[in-house]
């Protein structure tokens, strides 16, 4: 069975962590905050948590790998970019806003190889 765009993509990854940002896009923006992230998880000393992420057109879903929990959904409509790391070429981000009190986040996801930068192949300008 393959997954259509329509219904989503899904993709096994490691939530890295999140950062706050003041713009809702750009590519140095999103490096530095990237940077800032994949600092912080070294430094943190543990695995990241694995997450299922599905990218759909009505925006991302994020699951706990382990529980199959929903920890995340984020509407498209909240979602104002999304990049394949070009420093870290295993990670994926993106900027969301934050529905509860408006910051704009930016969170990171290590790949176990360049999965996700090929959504571009289905559509995605990720």
């Amino acid at each position: 069975m393959t997954e259509t765009v329509v219904d989503g993509m899904t993709f096994n990854l490691r939530h890295l962590g999140m950062t706050l940002v003041d713009q809702p896009k750009g590519e140095d923006l999103s490096a530095a905050a990237v940077k800032r992230i994949v600092a912080m998880a070294k430094a943190g000393g543990k695995k990241p948590q694995k997450v299922s992420l599905k990218v759909s057109p009505q925006g991302i879903m994020l699951y706990d790998s382990l529980t199959n929990q929903l920890l995340d959904n984020i509407s498209i409509y909240r979602i104002s970019y999304c990049t394949a790391d070009k420093l870290h070429d295993k990670v994926f981000a993106y900027i969301s806003q934050n529905t509860l009190n408006g910051t704009l986040e930016c969170h990171a996801y290590l790949c176990s190889k360049r999965t996700v930068g090929s959504s571009n192949d289905s559509g995605f300008d990720c």
